[in-house]
């Protein structure tokens, strides 16, 4: 298969990012294999039916074998029924639309909505789109992320010089979890990236309660950082021992309290550090030390006089 189309870095904040990985799989192969132009396929009825651009004829078994990898040397194929969940999830989402026909003609077809909009001028075969201009696309985006990579060198090096007494300070540019000011603890961001997180540990159903959504700004209106949130979200999930096979996690509600315990836990572990440091170093700076006697105490223990020679 040759040819190119054109893949957003906004899809990296988009919702079928923060999924298991499986469902970014099926819905970059959907956008792999559309049709770039309309086309006409016999049907056993006799009439044709017209498959347009942005649309793809197939079979959920079809998905599931193309979708397949190796681990290893074995080969893995997710189930049909998981390739059917994780479509109905892309549906929901507005991303596709499914068209199953009527009566004998029963097919799978699957469109991706918006897809003109946001492929055209880059699809496959398209004549006024060449391989000269393809490769000026190529050069001039190269162009900018080296114009970006400096950027950001610069950026960097002009903060280094802004650092006095050697006093280190937080910096987006180096690696922070949670950049300051990029994600703050009730900003909607946050909100979404924690009911996301929430749905995927889940993993039933694909949205979320106003009472879900009470509980996220419960917790984050707490100042319990978002990177704590999600760790803490985790271990609830990970430390639940369901009584029977129906027994779940069902609201976000349910690990607010083990959240807000874990948040307070290590306040006060933070405290309790601080407090053992004042101390080792009051003791280390004299706090044990003896004063040393005065002038007007005597070694003879307060007898004043000359001491007498003790005869032998």
């Amino acid at each position: 298969m040759q040819g190119y189309i054109k893949d957003f870095r906004k899809e990296l904040e988009s919702s079928v990012w923060m999924m298991p990985p499986l469902y970014h799989r099926t819905w970059q192969y959907l956008k792999y294999k559309v049709n770039h132009q309309d086309n006409k396929i016999p049907m056993r009825d006799g009439t044709f039916l017209t498959i347009k651009a942005g649309q793809h004829l197939t079979s959920v078994r079809d998905i599931a074998k193309n979708i397949g990898w190796y681990e290893g040397v074995k080969w893995q194929e997710p189930n049909p029924k998981t390739v059917s969940t994780i479509l109905s999830w892309l549906e929901k989402q507005s991303m596709i639309s499914i068209d199953r026909g009527k009566g004998n003609r029963q097919y799978t077809l699957i469109t991706l909505i918006n897809w003109e909009s946001y492929q055209s001028n880059s699809v496959e075969g398209n004549s006024e789109v060449t391989d000269r201009e393809h490769l000026v696309d190529i050069n001039k985006n190269d162009k900018e992320c080296i114009k970006n990579d400096k950027d950001i060198a610069a950026a960097t090096n002009a903060h280094a010089t802004e650092d006095s007494d050697g006093v280190p300070t937080t910096d987006p540019l180096r690696g922070d979890p949670v950049p300051s000011g990029e994600i703050s603890h009730t900003s909607e961001q946050a909100i979404k990236v924690l009911l996301d997180r929430f749905i995927q540990l889940r993993a039933y159903g694909f949205d979320f309660s106003p009472a879900d959504e009470r509980a996220a700004y419960e917790i984050l209106n707490a100042n319990v950082p978002i990177e704590d949130a999600l760790l803490y979200l985790k271990e609830r999930f990970d430390t639940y021992k369901p009584k029977h096979s129906r027994d779940r996690i069902n609201s976000l509600s349910y690990c607010v309290g083990y959240i807000l315990d874990k948040h307070q836990q290590k306040l006060d572990s933070q405290k309790l550090a601080k407090r053992r440091i004042q101390e080792h170093g009051n003791a280390k700076h004299g706090g044990n030390t003896q004063e040393a006697p005065t002038k007007n105490e005597s070694i003879t223990g307060g007898r004043v006089g000359w001491i007498r020679k003790t005869q032998v």
